[in-house]
């Protein structure tokens, strides 16, 4: 049964995931990617539940505090932190939609896009790959810092700010921020080592 989270860990997690969602939902435009636009789409469902639990344990700390009018107000405005996270979510909606449609990203944002900005991409672990079994720190593909895991998804779960010593298996879905150079080292690590070329 998983731990019942109180109201500052699910405002802080409601922080993190929006935060992730907006800027997935800007880099599926960006990156002219359906997958991106699809995680962000998880994510949205994601933050559902978790409005879900605010307005919940917001009741239940209502209750507990027997209706003090002086608490009132401020469990009004926990919920109305919810409404308009909930407003945010259903924004992104229109980013997603760009790259859901399939009619490519414009000349003019390719050009304003070049190989020195960050980029936010999205890579599954493939069978046999380099990074199969191994943590995120024998990644190591940027000693710099300017590369690095924000997120992984395994399954349905979400790992946000993933530690270093966090052991990643295959089928694991990784969402990456990094620079150009780095983003294809990233590429070379979660690719199988046996892929089949194309004749």
């Amino acid at each position: 049964m998983a731990k019942r989270k109180n109201l500052k860990e699910i405002l802080v997690l409601l922080r993190d995931f929006s935060q992730l969602m907006v800027q997935l939902g800007y880099a599926a435009i960006m990156e002219d990617s359906i997958e991106l636009a699809k995680e962000a789409l998880r994510i949205k469902s994601h933050i559902r539940d978790l409005d879900y639990d605010l307005r919940k344990e917001a009741l239940i700390v209502a209750r507990l505090s027997k209706y003090s009018k002086g608490d009132i107000p401020q469990i009004a405005n926990i919920l109305q932190i919810g409404v308009a996270i909930k407003e945010m979510s259903d924004g992104v909606d229109d980013l997603i939609d760009i790259a859901i449609r399939e009619v490519g990203v414009h000349p003019v944002i390719q050009m304003a896009f070049t190989r020195k900005e960050m980029r936010t991409t999205r890579f599954e672990v493939e069978p046999n790959s380099k990074i199969d079994d191994k943590t995120l720190q024998d990644l190591d593909i940027d000693p710099a810092g300017e590369c690095r895991v924000i997120a992984v998804r395994r399954k349905s779960e979400w790992f946000l700010d993933p530690r270093p010593s966090m052991k990643i298996r295959e089928g694991d879905v990784l969402i990456v921020e990094g620079r150009h150079e780095s983003i294809n080292k990233v590429r070379a690590c979660v690719e199988g080592k046996n892929k089949e070329t194309k004749k």
